[in-house]
């Protein structure tokens, strides 16, 4: 097949609006369907209502596409919890308060989006960049920086250890957040079970407060 070299705008959008309505769609469909192989360029025309071979304008096949929905996915994922840690930073001025608010803002997303949290880490995942400069890398980096300003504040002499203790963080949530999901009968009101879960862990992996038990 010959790509074309320039497209007329549709009516729907062009440029990077254009490019976004594919994201989405891609998006809804990898949701709804919880599956890669139900994700084709021609599913996402349709869905978009444009012909199979302006998708190639914008990527440059399947894989492209469903890193891009990722990227997208752990860029936002990202930035709450760098939100959230500042938010509760500016409120109380209390590092413990930071990256509680972070834990809870990982929580948070992954309840309140649990198709796309799910697709996030069960699709596989190609970068277009170096490992250590990708959007899932940035995820890693706002753990890594929540713990490393908490010791930086209660133990200084361990902020060597702010990278593997927001790995140990981070992977021990993302298990407790997919055995609840596979409990019988989990609710809204057994999220109680993963804040008692999540500040144990808080607790156990984290050195206490400076003046506090």
């Amino acid at each position: 097949m010959t790509t074309p070299t320039k497209r007329v705008p549709n009516a729907r959008g062009s440029g990077d609006l254009l490019r976004q309505e594919i994201l989405d769609a891609a998006a809804r469909i990898l949701e709804e369907t919880g599956r890669e192989d139900a994700l084709s360029l021609r599913a996402v025309a349709r869905e978009v209502g444009i012909s199979a071979p302006s998708v190639y304008l914008h990527f440059k096949n399947r894989t492209d596409l469903i890193s891009t929905v990722l990227d997208g996915a752990y860029q936002a994922l990202s930035a709450e919890l760098e939100e959230a840690g500042r938010t509760a930073l500016s409120t109380v001025d209390d590092r413990w308060a930071q990256i509680d608010a972070t834990a809870a803002a990982y929580r948070r997303f992954a309840i309140d989006r649990p198709r796309r949290y799910r697709l996030m880490f069960s699709l596989e995942y190609e970068p277009s960049r170096e490992a250590t400069d990708t959007p899932l890398g940035a995820v890693l980096q706002a753990w890594t920086n929540a713990v490393d300003a908490y010791l930086a504040a209660h133990a200084p002499d361990r902020r060597s250890e702010s990278e593997i203790i927001g790995i140990h963080l981070w992977t021990a949530l993302h298990g407790q957040l997919a055995l609840w999901r596979t409990l019988p009968g989990h609710h809204n009101d057994s999220e109680a079970i993963l804040v008692q879960l999540e500040q144990s862990l808080l607790r156990r992996l984290l050195p206490a407060p400076i003046g506090r038990p």
